[in-house]
């Protein structure tokens, strides 16, 4: 059993999951023979920023973006038709915001492959911010007068961080717009919000403003504009980004870059080591690492991670002394042979065995402890044991599944016997 150190809005509903561990643990997150002690909960935040101005829901149609933060930083990622900006930023103070100096200068670049650019993108990084401390910000027009929508983030837990974290995290946007989901998650002010896949269903996709058109369509939607605005994200992709089931050989030449570099654009990430730089680490303090996989760019016929970003894993899930240790896997890694046989095996961890074992016995193995898949891609929301206990290295290893923003709801919860 898992120690109730965090809740876990795992489903479409965001239904907070009170998860506990095995063995017991003290105030630091270490272990120990002493009964577990609560943890602390995080402090209360002012009211929601009221900031100058006005929203220009023409100029800044496309929300906000948060993404990535760290103890001390964050990214930001806006698309708007104004190509000169200035950014505020204000920071929770007791029951008040305080204005900061944000320390960047806003560049735009065209976000049209076009002489006169209808409409710019940007990027920004946020750095020198105080750990688990609240933020706010909005980018202003040249006038001074209009914006973008407030966008609220929290940025992570110092090395020695040690509280309660709420997060979410959904997948497959396929339908139900405007996503109401989305917009009742985000009154729960996260401390950030995992994006398994799917966000958007490119598929037909051939060119960098092909793929955009899809992004712009997903950004101004409301349930993620309203969760854009509600807490960072950690985001990594799943086939619809790109192509339904596809595999590079699949790919038109150009196309996979055109998609890397409109997911890029529209979701703010970190750049990790590996080849389409998706995989990478977060930090959460003594409570959580997040390591974020990427199952899909670096995929082959033989490999379903690229032998980099497997020996990456495993040195990392080695290296965290973190409580738990959080792999966001687009597609799940649980056994549903018995439920599914060979049906798309190709398309999900079960179809490539060697590295499924390969990766599971070595958390058993080493006796890593807190780690928990948070998975998505089946369209259902679904909480089990990776492996049959007694049956494959992952008896005791947990997944989320989380459930479907948009997408039809998939037949998993109807084939398993529950009892």
């Amino acid at each position: 059993m898992f120690h109730p150190r965090f809740h876990l809005l795992a489903t479409l509903a965001a239904l907070p999951l009170l998860l506990t561990a095995c063995g017991g643990s003290g105030t630091d997150g270490s272990e120990s023979g002493s009964p577990a002690v609560p943890a602390p909960q995080r402090e209360e935040e002012p009211s929601p920023w009221s900031a100058a101005g006005t929203w220009d829901q023409a100029a800044f149609a496309w929300g906000l973006q948060t993404g990535d933060a760290t103890e001390s930083g964050v990214i930001l990622s806006l698309r708007s038709t104004e190509s000169t900006l200035s950014l505020a930023l204000v920071k929770a103070e007791g029951e008040e915001w305080v204005s900061v100096d944000p320390g960047v200068q806003v560049t735009m670049s065209p976000g049209q492959s076009i002489e006169e650019p209808t409409e710019w993108v940007t990027r920004v990084e946020l750095e020198n911010l105080e750990p688990d401390t609240a933020y706010s910000c909005a980018f202003y027009a040249q006038d001074g007068k209009r914006r973008s929508p407030v966008a609220r983030f929290r940025t992570a837990l110092d090395d020695d961080g040690w509280r309660v974290l709420t997060f979410g995290g959904a997948h497959g946007f396929g339908g139900n717009y405007p996503w109401p989901s989305l917009s009742h998650a985000a009154d729960q002010d996260l401390d950030f919000f995992m994006l398994l896949g799917d966000t958007v269903y490119a598929d037909g996709s051939l060119t960098l403003d092909d793929y955009r058109q899809f992004w712009r369509t997903a950004l101004s939607t409301q349930g993620l504009m309203d969760m854009s605005a509600s807490t960072s994200l950690v985001a990594t992709w799943d086939d619809h980004e790109v192509a339904n089931n596809w595999t590079q050989d699949d790919l038109q030449p150009g196309q996979f870059d055109a998609a890397l570099e409109a997911y890029r654009e529209a979701l703010p990430q970190r750049e990790g080591p590996g080849g389409t730089g998706i995989w990478r680490i977060l930090h959460w303090g003594k409570v959580a690492d997040v390591f974020v996989l990427d199952c899909r760019g670096e995929r082959t016929a033989t490999d379903y991670l690229s032998q980099e970003q497997m020996d990456w894993l495993k040195d990392s899930l080695l290296q965290s002394d973190a409580r738990f240790k959080f792999i966001m896997s687009s597609v799940p890694i649980t056994d549903y042979d018995r439920y599914y046989g060979d049906l798309l095996a190709e398309d999900r961890w079960q179809g490539y065995p060697e590295q499924r074992d390969e990766i599971l016995s070595f958390v058993a193995d080493n006796s890593i402890p807190g780690v928990l898949w948070t998975t998505g891609d089946f369209h259902s929301s679904i909480i089990s044991y990776v492996d049959m206990p007694g049956e494959g290295p992952g008896g005791d290893q947990l997944e989320v599944m989380v459930g479907p923003v948009g997408s039809t709801l998939g037949p998993a919860p109807y084939m398993i016997d529950i009892d």
